[in-house]
């Protein structure tokens, strides 16, 4: 049966280790560094009367110095349990039965139960359920990697590692808990989580994380195209997603995300361009990176569609639909996004008409920004023919004032 590592495989793990005894390490992380929520929620849950702790990536930054950008919980306490004791919180999920505690309209605090090694997958291995709780023991040999494995207690301030985390974390190296082709046989998902750790941590994969990702890498067609949406969000909106990039294609996993885009200079810039801008603080949207991810695609459809189509615009639009349904099959794509993808793409014909009569409308229109920054990207890259149209526009817009909307394209609308 598939699934995570069954008891005798944990006990396994453990022997291999010689002991079951975890190593505490005291550390004494630096305030700043760690969410007063995130201590409140650990807080509330040990006064009730259960065990809580800090767990997986944020303790893994903390050890090396990196402010978190999330925070999770893990706990003895039921879900329900949890959510008894904070009035701002819900119950999520089905496949892993989580709460969060809410602190805002944005921001939250996922708190997981300790799982025990008893799931249900599916015939191809995927686990469909894993809402089995048990014991800390238990829930260590439930995660991933080994660096992701790690507890912290805030009141003994001690790291908690049972199986080798911290060994990991000195050695620059990240080897996966249990047998690399069944984890993820479980959740391929695990094997573009390597991967971005690989490049965000500057670590070293194990030989057998990355024999097993060459062959396990078709398994990506399991998973669903919404869950991977996330996952690309999370792949390519950060200061390295052209490492990230180049790593996905060595794998051979990228295809198995976008089989319709290969490697350019237009997709080197725009990451590049991406991780410029968060590094600046400035907004990004991940509309503009599957809108250079696809443009390619999109204008080899609308090369042959225009053979037998007379309407250049209807040809563009065909070509777009085409080109966005063929990727949803892959990776899922909210409606608002496609709609800036398609806005986007569309626009590129109007603007290197640069037609004087047509410079208001274009400028004003809430999607002038995102389609200038794609033309110009594109000049500076695979079409720098097209140089003198993106100094056209870039001109246009000295002494025009732009609706408040522009300046914040890359932005997520809000419901």
């Amino acid at each position: 049966m598939g699934g995570v590592p069954s008891q005798l495989s944990i006990f396994n793990i453990f022997r291999r280790k010689k002991s079951s005894s975890p190593i505490r390490k005291k550390v004494n992380f630096n305030k700043k560094l760690i969410d007063r929520d995130a201590l409140k929620v650990v807080q509330t849950i040990s006064k009730a009367g259960f065990e809580a702790y800090l767990v997986g990536g944020c303790v893994r930054d903390l050890l090396l110095g990196h402010k978190p950008k999330d925070f999770d919980i893990a706990t003895n306490a039921k879900p329900e349990q949890v959510n008894k004791l904070f009035k701002r919180s819900r119950l999520i999920g089905r496949r892993f039965r989580l709460v969060h505690v809410m602190f805002s309209a944005r921001k939250f605090l996922e708190v997981a139960t300790f799982r025990s090694g008893q799931v249900k997958t599916a015939k191809s291995g995927v686990i469909v359920r894993d809402n089995c709780y048990g014991n800390i023991e238990e829930d260590v040999v439930r995660r991933d990697f080994r660096i992701n494995a790690l507890y912290y207690d805030v009141h003994s301030e001690e790291v908690i590692d049972y199986i080798g985390g911290l060994e990991d974390i000195d050695a620059g190296q990240i080897h996966i808990i249990g047998e690399p082709l069944v984890r993820f046989e479980e959740d391929p998902v695990r094997m573009i989580r390597a991967v971005r750790f690989q490049t965000k941590l500057d670590f070293e994969l194990s030989d057998e994380i990355k024999k097993a990702i060459h062959k396990q890498a078709p398994l990506l067609s399991n998973i669903s195209p919404a869950r991977l949406y996330e996952e690309c969000i999370k792949l390519f909106h950060n200061e390295y997603g052209f490492k990230v990039y180049e790593r996905l294609e060595k794998y051979d996993l990228l295809r198995h995300l976008f089989k319709q885009t290969r490697k350019n200079d237009f997709i080197k810039i725009a990451l590049n361009n991406t991780s410029n801008r968060i590094k600046r603080n400035k907004p990004v949207t991940p509309a503009f990176l599957f809108a250079v991810f696809l443009w390619q695609a999109q204008n080899e459809r609308y090369q042959i569609i225009k053979q037998k189509q007379k309407s250049v615009y209807l040809s563009m639009s065909q070509a777009s639909e085409e080109v966005i349904i063929n990727q949803i099959k892959q990776v899922s794509l909210p409606r608002w996004l496609t709609a800036r993808i398609k806005d986007t793409w569309m626009m590129q014909s109007r603007l290197e008409r640069m037609q004087p009569k047509k410079m208001d409308d274009i400028l004003s229109s809430k999607g002038f920004r995102m389609a200038y920054d794609f033309l110009v990207l594109r000049s500076q890259s695979i079409n720098p023919e097209l140089k003198s149209v993106a100094d056209f526009w870039t001109k246009a817009q000295v002494g025009y004032k732009p609706l408040d909307t522009q300046s914040e394209y890359r932005k997520k609308p809000t419901k």
